[in-house]
């Protein structure tokens, strides 16, 4: 029984590896336990979506996209 505990403990300390673009550890895990890396991707990411709001959605990067209608050539 000893054991099991200990061990419980132990897993407590370890931080496991989040897969990118997975915010269900923001929302379920203390923020004390999670990557300093992921915190920082999270809060940009929230920022983003906090500007998308008041500017509209657009795309992260500044590259330009085609049109999604065809021109006349007449």
């Amino acid at each position: 029984m000893k054991s099991i505990k200990k061990r419980m403990k132990n897993m407590s300390i370890i931080k496991k590896k989040i897969k990118h673009n997975n915010l269900l550890p923001w929302f379920t895990q203390d923020h004390g336990t999670l990557p300093a890396s992921y915190l920082a991707s999270c809060e940009e990411f929230f920022k983003w979506l906090e500007d998308s709001k008041r500017t509209g959605f657009k795309a992260p990067s500044s590259k330009l996209q085609a049109p999604s209608f065809k021109l006349d050539s007449d």
